[in-house]
């Protein structure tokens, strides 16, 4: 993408559609132009007025004006807001006077919270954090979504970042200070930290991929023979009739998905083609996709009925860990001699057991994304820079160990170090931008 900095940008910040009231959102060096475009009276920053809103004697709409001055704003830049009715006449207006003006451009994807990361505001992480609340659907994604933009990953990564300069500034020492008295026990004071250090990061990241799962959805695979009632049960559990349901084998051919939230944590259930040696060729391919579904989710919910009850062990490729296995149709089961205590057992039909299973599905819901409030990571880039430093503060203790030159030893200190500034965005940050802002909302 090619950005330029010297461009004012603006763009409309609340939902497109017709609505009350609409927001347009300016950024950038001509702000204060905008009295004289307009013709209104500049109000004093932080202080909201009402204007109308003119251009070349046309009465454009009347506008709530807010003005914040550089640097204190979101972006670090002058902003102004336009509060304005929501009608797409009304916006329209507007835009074409801005579009018209030199140094005016609509503003591209996150390109607000991108000036404002340049600009020293925020860094990287409360971004994402930004985009994560932007895209909340959930409680537990609103938690997780604040508590980044807050700082909550950013402060321990910090410390991490404070412990390895301290490693380099001790290991530069060595290097730049050869015949002054520096104890001897530091360098192997320095393998013991390094290695400590590097522990608490692995298990750090040993997390189960809690964060990344609870900001895209924990994926559940309803699977199973056909006709055992899963698509009954997929509708039960979303509460619609998203899934065609029929006495006929074969009726579910391709993957079903729907979002919900559970107790707060975001859901992905899909309803998928019934598991079957398949004569005809598309259901085949549904079969398949039905399998490759279930084996990149997160939890599989293997549903049985009574005549199917020996068949679970036909699915013990797909079944992992935590993984559920139901008995559907217990209405027309009528020995209890058949019972397996590590099962659930339901009638869709009737409505006997469901709660449990929803109960079941809420506790592992809780053990893969985690209680509602802890520090995790969100991002895959903050895992691969993570384990990044990891390995490399492991080959400056094997340096310390092997005795081998200080000055490579430095240099992997420093390069942990980096990895870590790459999560914050305190370097390289014009080479991350564009892969952190690709999927932010034009107006922010």
């Amino acid at each position: 993408m090619d950005h330029s900095y010297d461009d004012t940008i603006f763009s409309l910040a609340t939902a497109v559609g017709r609505s009350a009231t609409a927001m347009i959102r300016i950024s950038g060096s001509r702000v204060r132009d905008l009295s004289s475009i307009f013709n209104f009276d500049m109000p004093e920053p932080k202080v909201a007025k009402l204007r109308i809103l003119t251009h070349q004697k046309q009465r454009l709409d009347q506008s709530i004006i807010l003005f914040f001055k550089g640097p204190e704003s979101y972006t670090g830049e002058d902003v102004i807001e336009f509060h304005i009715h929501g009608g797409r006449a009304v916006i329209e207006s507007i835009y074409k006077v801005l579009i018209n003006q030199t140094g005016f451009r609509l503003a591209e994807n996150g390109e607000f919270s991108r000036r404002a990361v340049v600009n020293g505001r925020i860094d990287l992480t409360a971004a994402e954090g930004i985009n994560d609340l932007i895209n909340a659907q959930t409680e537990a994604q609103r938690i997780q979504g604040l508590q980044q933009l807050e700082g909550g990953l950013r402060r321990q990564l910090e410390i991490w970042s404070e412990s390895i300069k301290t490693y380099g500034a001790h290991i530069e020492a060595y290097i730049d200070f050869p015949d002054e008295e520096i104890p001897s026990d530091v360098l192997t004071k320095l393998v013991i930290d390094i290695q400590e250090t590097g522990i608490e990061m692995e298990k750090f990241l040993d997390d189960g991929r809690k964060g990344e799962i609870l900001r895209d959805g924990m994926k559940v695979a309803v699977i199973g023979p056909p006709n055992v009632g899963k698509s009954s049960f997929v509708n039960w559990l979303t509460k619609r009739d998203i899934a065609i349901t029929s006495q006929e084998a074969g009726t579910t051919r391709d993957i079903i998905e729907a979002n919900i939230n559970l107790s707060g944590y975001p859901v992905i259930v899909a309803d998928t083609a019934g598991l079957r040696k398949s004569a005809g060729n598309i259901e085949a391919e549904g079969i398949k996709r039905a399998r490759q579904w279930a084996i990149g989710a997160e939890l599989r919910l293997l549903i049985l009925d009574p005549p199917n009850a020996l068949r679970a062990s036909l699915f013990s490729d797909l079944l992992k860990p935590n993984d559920i296995i139901i008995m559907n149709k217990t209405d027309r089961q009528t020995s209890a001699k058949t019972r397996n205590p590590n099962w659930l057992y339901m009638s869709v039909k009737t409505g006997d057991g469901l709660s449990d299973v929803l109960e079941k599905i809420t506790d592992v819901a809780l053990l893969k994304m985690g209680e509602h409030g802890s520090v995790s990571i969100t991002q895959t880039r903050h895992r691969k820079l993570i384990s990044e430093c990891i390995y490399l503060l492991g080959n400056a203790r094997l340096g310390l160990l092997n005795k081998a030159d200080l000055e490579l030893v430095a240099e992997d200190i420093r390069s942990a170090n980096h990895s870590i500034g790459r999560i914050t965005g305190k370097v390289d940050v014009e080479d991350l931008l564009d892969i952190v802002f690709t999927d932010f909302c034009i107006g922010k």
